[in-house]
């Protein structure tokens, strides 16, 4: 009896086989090269382009531009300090939220609509979660107590930690002056928005974070104390 031929079909599926691991591994290295060689080189980069505008850093720091609303995108007007995510965390803040000026570059972005820091209204940023530096890589670790710090030219504006929402990408009210969702929001209050990406590796939804003004200083009163000792803890 003569041996059977082996089916065509197989060596398709073999082949095919083949290609899916291939490019299982692929995407593999990927992830493992974004997680850990891209987003620490280039959130490193973005730490220390943030500390440029420093004068306890640079004799000659930068300085940042006037907020007025013609600003172009990308423009430096703000810096931005997250203790909970790092202890020396420091990100600039760019005008506008175009992915290849703004956030794939300086990091943290202005949704143009939204108000300036300091003022009556809703102060709102967006930035990655992860890929290019994922400076809100932590954004779901804030909690009641935090605090964050906006750096401009003339102040210093310390924001504390009020809630957590999840949200489809479509819901924009999250950045209203009065965020429907936000638990006693006021009216002519002052807040702070972060967003980004949710959950990680997905754009599906999208996580909020609001913080509410404690309070303003003239930046030629020094660093807020309230920093100092976040950063030392």
């Amino acid at each position: 009896m003569p041996e059977a031929q082996p089916k065509k079909n197989s060596s398709y599926l073999q082949w095919f086989g083949e290609i899916l691991i291939t490019l299982g591994v692929i995407l593999m290295l990927y992830v493992v090269w974004q997680l850990f060689v891209n987003d620490p080189v280039v959130s490193q980069s973005q730490q220390q382009q943030a500390k440029e505008y420093s004068i306890v850093d640079h004799k000659n720091p930068k300085e940042f531009v006037k907020m007025r609303s013609n600003l172009k995108q990308g423009a430096v007007f703000a810096k931005l300090y997250v203790p909970r995510f790092a202890k020396d965390y420091e990100r600039l803040i760019g005008q506008g939220t175009f992915q290849k000026i703004t956030l794939n570059v300086i990091g943290v972005g202005h949704y143009v609509s939204t108000e300036w820091p300091g003022k009556p209204g809703n102060f709102a940023l967006a930035a990655h979660r992860t890929s290019h530096g994922a400076p809100f890589s932590k954004i779901d670790e804030l909690r009641a107590g935090d605090k964050v710090w906006v750096e401009t030219n003339d102040n210093w504006f310390t924001y504390e930690y009020r809630q957590t929402a999840i949200v489809e990408p479509s819901d924009l009210s999250v950045l209203s002056d009065q965020p429907p969702g936000l638990a006693n929001a006021t009216k002519g209050k002052s807040y702070l928005t972060m967003t980004s990406c949710h959950p990680k590796w997905s754009n599906k939804q999208r996580i909020v974070v609001w913080f509410e003004l404690l309070k303003t200083e003239l930046k030629n009163g020094g660093t807020p104390v309230d920093l100092v000792n976040a950063q030392r803890q």
